[in-house]
């Protein structure tokens, strides 16, 4: 009975709640310097994702002091998105001190974010690449593995030049305008899964950071891709988009090559990912030289009505 009563009363004394930006210097200091991290935003975003994310923490009642949290971003849906998908959130921040253990906590802090869940469609939260620990608590939270991608390379840009195929004469590129961000955002609906489909907010911002070329078919929207550099030297084919019914024409091939040809301009390496299961654009990838780099990354979702 002993025993009983001081697990109850450290319990109580572990409140769990919804974080707000009244949180703040709390869950920062445990961003900071926790045992288990996983942070992918940069803590500039920590006060919008207060304010508007959905997020819970976990904290001792006698001090105040934060000991869990977990930070998901709750994006605004497209309006592009098919009415079967799920709304999308991202898992942007998890920490945990090292005396509480994530496999318990992580699932009673998502507890607390999905009792808070006021969308109209279901939710699917997803994390991107999580390491061990992480992986291990989503599971046991009721994570699953929803997708897995693998990642190639393609290097000495400049000498792949000479061998690149010509462009069919159907195939003209054009550099995308703002006013064609909604048509693409069609597009893109058409060819991609919800799970990685791009918005008109998601294709702006992705404009914002890189060279973005449209394809036309004799003068129909048929694709388009999306080049960003990484660093100085290393350039990443963000996006590449073939409408299903025009796949088959060249129309990728024709969109790869041209992204090869502007990337050896000021880069010696083009990296990209794709997932592990689609044959067709790893054929694509491989056929003009591409290769993998023996790594892979794992999509986690759960998926809440």
């Amino acid at each position: 009975m002993a025993t009983a009563r001081c697990w109850n009363a450290r319990k109580s004394a572990m409140q769990l709640q919804r974080a707000t930006p009244n949180h703040f210097t709390a869950v920062k200091q445990l961003l900071q310097n926790a045992y288990y991290r996983y942070v992918d935003m940069g803590m500039e975003d920590l006060s919008g994702l207060l304010a508007g994310g959905a997020a819970a923490v976990g904290q001792e009642a006698s001090q105040g002091q934060a000991w869990g949290f977990v930070g998901v971003q709750v994006e605004e849906r497209p309006i592009t998105m098919p009415d079967h998908a799920p709304t999308r959130g991202h898992l942007r921040a998890v920490a945990f001190q090292h005396n509480h253990s994530p496999e318990v906590e992580l699932g009673r802090l998502m507890r607390v974010i999905v009792a808070d869940q006021a969308e109209p469609y279901p939710v699917q939260y997803l994390c991107y690449g999580a390491e061990y620990w992480l992986s291990k608590a989503l599971k046991e939270a009721g994570f699953t593995q929803v997708e897995a991608v693998q990642f190639y390379q393609l290097d000495r840009l400049r000498s792949r030049l000479h061998s690149l195929p010509p462009t069919p004469a159907q195939i003209s590129f054009t550099p995308l305008h703002p006013a064609q961000l909604d048509e693409l955002a069609i597009l893109d609906a058409a060819t991609f899964d919800p799970l990685w489909h791009f918005g008109r907010r998601d294709l702006f911002e992705l404009l914002m950071r890189g060279r973005m070329q449209v394809a036309w078919w004799e003068g129909k929207m048929v694709g388009y891709s999306a080049v960003c550099a990484n660093t100085q030297s290393e350039a990443q084919l963000a996006r590449l988009a073939v409408l299903p019914g025009y796949q088959g024409r060249g129309i990728g091939r024709a969109l790869l090559s041209d992204a090869i040809r502007y990337a050896a301009g000021d880069f010696s390496v083009l990296v990209l990912n794709t997932q592990i299961d689609n044959s067709r654009s790893q054929s694509l990838y491989r056929g003009l030289g591409f290769r993998p780099i023996g790594m892979s990354l794992a999509v986690l979702g759960l998926t809440v009505a």
